[in-house]
């Protein structure tokens, strides 16, 4: 029986480290302790080396959705702007809130850029940017992100999740910025999407208010060791990172040398534009038959994503290019 391939969560599909599995498991004895709690001392001063930034301008968290949920609360009392296509939870955070939101659409036939007006950065108090943008794979050019922070009086959050495909961050930023705040995870690039692990930077003023958001105990006991440890294999990580850049490429070349239309991007997924809602349908039900799992546009994890488009995570090459075989024959003719 063909096992099933799920590239529908952008979470890392290459197994983890042996040694660094085992040392998890050793820390399982220890669960009937608390976690550290409050700044978690040691998990932030590694994050902290890991960014090259203060420690009290860390904030760990119970995955990124926390930190989107505690900046939200914090800073979005009169205007959040999301920038659509995006991830969701910007959105369903503000509403669960009962905050005012407004989206601006920033996909131009397959050109993701931001196009927020100067009007409203003056009149937002939180801003979302998404670097690189989820589902779409663009990056923001660093320029542009500067260009909103000048303007801006307000929060301008960025969401880095995929950074360690990119490579580029605005961290550096934080001390010339004040309005700058920042979220990091470790589910896509560092396999730990189970245990809910994220991160917060921002100014030491701005980590002591978003802090009171969240609880005392953010990140459980195994998420707080595994953060700690997990980073001694950073070399492991980045061959991964490295081999999925290359799978991505080849996916999308493959992709193209079948007529489909597919964004450029610099992450570990790919969005294809499939041009209708109806071939769409057909081809996510016919890979769903091959048990071959995607996320679509009609689906709840994008804000503004049309549903011509899926979403592809990229695994390995076999898996890959096992994808690309079953579009080929798709009965339709994708092309």
């Amino acid at each position: 029986m063909r096992k099933e391939i799920h590239l529908e969560h952008s979470s890392l599909k290459y197994p983890l480290p042996e040694q660094f599995v085992q040392e998890l498991s050793e820390e399982l004895a220890f669960m009937n302790e608390y976690p550290s709690g409050g700044s978690y001392k040691t998990l932030s001063a590694k994050l902290a080396e890991y960014t090259d930034i203060a420690p009290d301008c860390i904030l760990p968290a119970n995955g990124s959705d926390e930190v989107i949920e505690s900046i939200t609360r914090a800073f979005g009392n009169r205007l959040i702007l999301i920038p659509i296509p995006t991830f969701s939870q910007y959105e369903v955070s503000a509403e669960r809130n009962g905050l005012n939101k407004k989206f601006v659409p920033c996909l131009e036939g397959h050109n993701y850029r931001l196009v927020y007006c100067e009007e409203d950065l003056k009149k937002a108090s939180l801003i979302w940017i998404c670097n690189p943008n989820n589902p779409t794979g663009s990056s923001i050019p660093r320029e542009e992100i500067k260009r909103v922070l000048d303007i801006a009086p307000g929060i301008v959050a960025v969401d880095e999740c995929n950074y360690e495909y990119l490579g580029e961050s605005v961290v550096d930023l934080i001390e010339q910025y004040p309005n700058l705040a920042i979220s990091r995870s470790f589910s896509k690039n560092f396999g730990l999407a189970g245990l809910r692990l994220g991160f917060a930077v921002s100014s030491s003023k701005n980590i002591v208010e978003i802090a009171r958001y969240g609880q005392h105990f953010r990140v459980n006991k195994m998420a707080e060791r595994a953060g700690i440890k997990v980073l001694k294999y950073l070399d492991y990580f980045q061959n991964i990172w490295q081999e999925i850049a290359r799978t991505r490429d080849f996916f999308i070349a493959g992709l193209k040398g079948l007529n489909i239309m597919v964004l450029p991007s610099k992450t570990n997924f790919v969005l294809v534009d499939f041009t209708t809602e109806e071939k769409a349908r057909k081809i996510w039900n016919f890979l769903r038959g091959e048990k071959v799992f995607t996320v679509a546009g009609w689906e709840q994890e994008f804000s503004g994503l049309d549903n011509q488009y899926l979403r592809f995570t990229i695994s390995n090459q076999e898996e890959m290019s096992f994808v690309l075989e079953l579009l080929k024959r798709f009965p339709e003719n994708t092309s």
